[in-house]
């Protein structure tokens, strides 16, 4: 049976936000408010659905089955309110020339040390390379994913394979699998690392990240990776699970990743972790012949640009 409901985005917002800190307080950190607006919110959100999002028994933000299950799907309407915000903007900041001849590409990964260099370096690269004039930027896959939707970008480019029947998603090459650790790791002088050396130590988890596509994590447990998974959600958490926590973080081996001397990367054994494809993921039924061409160039000259990132 259908209900009408008159929830608010403000609403969602907060018990999203509860959801992934853990508390009240953190999500009114967040959003600048007091916390018992956030409090306030939630109550009208749960007498709205029906029932209680959150156990109030113990200490923190609990979720309840029902809240578990609604986290998600709160996520991906928040996602789908802010395309229209991140839309209006675009398209009021956007000077014509430039939006007339160039390609917007949302990279799908969390935040990473030298993100703003890496990204700058490859729009560069790919605007000098193809003759187009590329901007590529960070997201998350659900607000890129919206993004695309609505006409606002023209591809995403995942990390791994991207599945939905409305989209095409071709590789453009692949990459080798690495591992970001903290500088005292008790496997930090070894270089090659394989999955049996991996197995005692926790690996970053992040259900926002890793459910989106074939991540490289998932590949990597697919192909028998057995370390247990630690559910990460800010840096603070990454900073626990690296310095305190003898964790790692799987990523692209790109060595002009290191973060010395706080991070370094090491390069997980081919022989266990897969190669993962970068691919190019966009709507089917949206022809657009910039894309096509910088996808058959990049495909052409993916190892001399993986190369000059990898020395």
């Amino acid at each position: 049976m259908r209900r009408s409901l008159t929830l608010n985005i403000r609403q969602l917002r907060y018990f999203y936000l509860s959801a992934c800190s853990g508390s009240f307080s953190g999500a009114a950190r967040s959003e600048n408010v007091s916390v018992q607006a956030v409090s306030k919110a939630l109550i009208e959100l749960e007498d709205e659905l029906g029932s209680p999002l959150f156990d109030r028994g113990g200490s923190g933000a609990v979720l309840t089955p029902f809240g578990e299950a609604l986290v998600r799907p709160a996520h991906e309407a928040i996602a789908s309110f802010d395309a229209v915000v991140r839309a209006a903007d675009t398209y009021l900041e956007r000077e014509e020339d430039a939006a007339a001849s160039g390609l917007r590409l949302a990279l799908i990964t969390p935040p990473f040390a030298k993100e703003n260099m890496m990204r700058n370096a490859f729009s560069r690269i790919f605007t000098h390379m193809s003759s187009t004039k590329v901007t590529l930027f960070r997201s998350l896959g659900t607000e890129a994913f919206a993004d695309l939707k609505s006409g606002m970008i023209d591809a995403m480019i995942t990390v791994g394979t991207f599945n939905d029947p409305r989209c095409i998603c071709r590789p453009l090459g692949k990459v080798s699998v690495g591992v970001f650790m903290g500088k005292d790791h008790p496997l930090r002088r070894k270089r090659l690392l394989s999955f049996a050396d991996l197995e005692p130590y926790p690996v970053l988890y992040n259900r926002s990240i890793d459910e989106f596509n074939d991540t490289i994590l998932v590949s990597c447990r697919r192909a028998g990776l057995a370390s247990p998974t630690v559910e990460v959600n800010t840096d603070d958490g990454v900073a626990d699970l690296l310095e305190d926590r003898n964790g790692y973080v799987l990523g692209v081996y790109l060595k002009a990743l290191d973060v010395k001397p706080l991070a370094i990367m090491h390069r997980v054994d081919p022989a266990d972790a897969p190669r993962i494809p970068i691919c190019a993921v966009a709507l089917k039924e949206r022809d657009n012949e910039q894309l096509e061409s910088f996808i058959h160039f990049i495909r052409n000259e993916f190892p001399l640009v993986k190369k000059m990132f990898s020395s």
